[in-house]
């Protein structure tokens, strides 16, 4: 029996003295295989420890990764957002510009206003500007160029101020004192007084008529032709295209005429128009400013 144990002699001392310890083979097989599984179950845990912190790593990179990818989207966004309200505020600036344009234009043919603002009844829905979507404002404002074209392009505009002293249609003759047909109207101020163009154009004829003396024949890009008669100066030449409210001579009393005055006349398809259409549009035209 002796030899199915070990001896395991301890030294405790310098002068020798030790400890005799005996051990069974089988205990000594026991504190073996604790130690193996001590062993294998601290490298399990550190097998294991080692994958979830890879699979953490993993996770970690993949919540920076769509972290990066989510600030890069939102950065896009407000960018996005940064342009949206930029366009927006360029476009209501542009509209602001338009209106602005529009009441020179305006101003320029002579058109008064005809709605005064006050303090009258109010109402409707209140849409803020925030929240109307930019291809609104470029829809808003494509209508209102269209508007600034029709306006420069009709002859809305006031040719001369004065005073209306022949209508168009049939008078007596102030020569003859026979009915006839009058072509225009006639407008009377004193001599020198600017004449200007109704509308946007091109001058298609200058020097004297026959009865009309110095005459300016415009064509518009409407259609429209309007004459400009009896002047005693003339500032343009044919071929010259004219701008809206350009002066383009002066009131005088040459051709057939009893004193200074502004013959207007107005030609669609070689036919006379009544230029109180568009006079009327314009307001009184023979009160001077």
């Amino acid at each position: 029996m002796a030899k199915d144990r070990v001896q395991i002699i301890v030294i405790e001392d310098e002068l020798g003295e030790y400890k005799t310890y005996t051990i069974s083979p089988k205990k000594i097989k026991r504190v073996i295989f604790l130690f193996f599984c001590f062993f294998l179950f601290v490298g399990y845990v550190a097998i294991t420890s080692t994958l979830k912190l890879k699979n953490v790593a993993r996770e970690n990179m993949k919540l920076k990764e769509h972290l990066a990818a989510v600030s890069s989207q939102n950065e896009k966004l407000e960018e996005e957002v940064v342009k949206l309200t930029e366009e927006r505020d360029k476009v209501v600036k542009a509209l602001s510009q338009r209106v602005k344009m529009i009441d020179t234009i305006m101003k320029t043919a002579g058109i008064k206003k005809s709605l005064k603002s006050g303090n009258g009844g109010e109402g409707g829905v209140y849409i803020p500007i925030e929240k109307m979507d930019v291809e609104q404002f470029y829809q808003s404002l494509d209508t209102v160029d269209e508007m600034i074209d029709t306006l420069r392009i009709y002859p809305f505009g006031v040719p001369a101020y004065g005073k209306i002293s022949s209508k168009f249609g049939m008078r007596v003759d102030p020569f003859t004192h026979l009915l006839a047909f009058h072509p225009g109207v006639d407008i009377s101020n004193k001599p020198g007084t600017p004449v200007r163009v109704t509308a946007d154009g091109k001058v298609v004829q200058v020097g004297r008529w026959a009865g009309w003396g110095k005459i300016v024949v415009v064509r518009h890009p409407s259609g429209y032709k309007t004459v400009y008669a009896h002047l005693r100066k003339i500032y343009v030449k044919k071929g010259q295209k004219v701008k809206l409210g350009q002066v383009i001579g002066e009131m005088g009393n040459t051709g057939r005429s009893t004193g200074p005055h502004l013959h207007y006349g107005v030609m669609k398809d070689n036919r006379w128009i009544n230029p109180m259409k568009f006079l009327e549009v314009a307001g009184n035209v023979w009160k001077r400013r």
